[in-house]
């Protein structure tokens, strides 16, 4: 069988019983027989571009275990090609190789996408693409959201707003043919691209059927590049055919290289190094001087990682305390 299938192949395809759903998430076969109340853990942190901040909902061991188990199932069915979110070997960076040809781009984003999703969507998925039993569609709508919301933070929610709304993309990307425009999605992000202008009309088309689904476009998502143009598709730059790493990025770089130069913090360092690895994605051979920099701390990096990852397991109580190595 191929990695990925129809959804008639799916294990959660047409699930009508509560021990074979246990046995299918790997739990105890009376899991499903009690009531079962879920944390989340629930946390800010500010935005990459520096203004507000976004709200994530982390589900506690128990539920994020069984959240796995359902996102690894999901990611075997397969989805259209324009689909980019949710896919082994696919990022927001080849979402953007997929527009670098066309001179003309278009990009709209959902706003507030995980908390406007309504569970009689997600429940209906369950019930009427998957087939499910009506108490077993519930559950499944229990275990993927936190109260009427997707969590921002949980494995699952990429996947589930997807197919939730998979009828809504459909003719979504039935629009974008209608005006000769090539169309992605990644999560919330929707890109349209063509080598003609892209007419006006399409926006105010897409932006209908997002009414209709009580979702609105982010005003301030929503641009037209032309010709030449420096184009911006799901945080990467596009020139001229080659993608490129934006100069907000490039800034954020610099200005760390040369706190990193003045105070020689590891920890500073390491972030540095991850927004080095990022920008790399994108422009393999950038800032060769910083990852010379980077480089020479190379052994130490990788100590704050080894003993990060200890104290990680302690937590779990996966092995037996020992001493951190001092860091020189």
């Amino acid at each position: 069988m191929s990695k990925t299938y129809p959804i008639e192949f799916s294990p959660l395809y047409r699930m009508r019983n509560r021990r074979k759903l246990a046995r299918v998430l790997k739990l105890d076969e009376k899991y499903f027989k009690q009531n079962h109340t879920y944390k989340y853990n629930h946390f800010s942190e500010p935005k990459s571009n520096g203004i507000g901040t976004r709200n994530f909902m982390v589900p506690e061991k128990e539920l994020k275990s069984i959240q796995k188990r359902i996102c690894k199932l999901m990611s075997r069915i397969k989805t259209p090609e324009w689909v980019i979110s949710g896919k082994k070997k696919h990022s927001y960076i080849s979402n953007a190789r997929n527009h670098c040809r066309n001179y003309n781009v278009k990009t709209m984003d959902i706003s507030q996408f995980y908390d406007s999703a309504k569970r009689k969507y997600v429940y209906s998925m369950f019930k009427e693409k998957f087939l499910m039993a009506d108490d077993i569609a519930w559950i499944m709508t229990d275990l993927v959201m936190c109260g009427g919301t997707l969590p921002t933070g949980s494995p699952t929610s990429q996947l589930v707003v997807y197919w939730s709304y998979s009828d809504m993309f459909e003719n979504i990307y039935e629009i974008a043919r209608k005006y000769k425009c090539e169309f992605t999605l990644y999560v919330d992000d929707m890109t349209f691209s063509s080598n003609i202008g892209i007419s006006k009309q399409l926006r105010k088309d897409v932006e209908e059927l997002l009414n209709s689904y009580c979702l609105h476009a982010k005003a301030k998502k929503d641009h037209y590049y032309q010709n030449n143009a420096f184009k911006k598709v799901t945080g990467v730059g596009i020139k001229k055919g080659k993608l490129l790493v934006p100069n907000q990025k490039r800034y954020e770089i610099i200005e760390m290289y040369k706190t990193c130069l003045k105070n020689k913090d590891i920890v500073e360092i390491e972030k540095l190094r991850g927004l080095l690895i990022s920008a790399r994605q994108i422009e393999p051979d950038i800032f060769p001087e910083i990852y010379r920099f980077v480089e020479k701390y190379k052994d130490d990096l990788n100590l704050l990682a080894r003993n990060r990852y200890y104290r990680n397991m302690r937590k779990r109580g996966k092995v037996q305390r020992r001493e951190d190595v001092a860091l020189v």
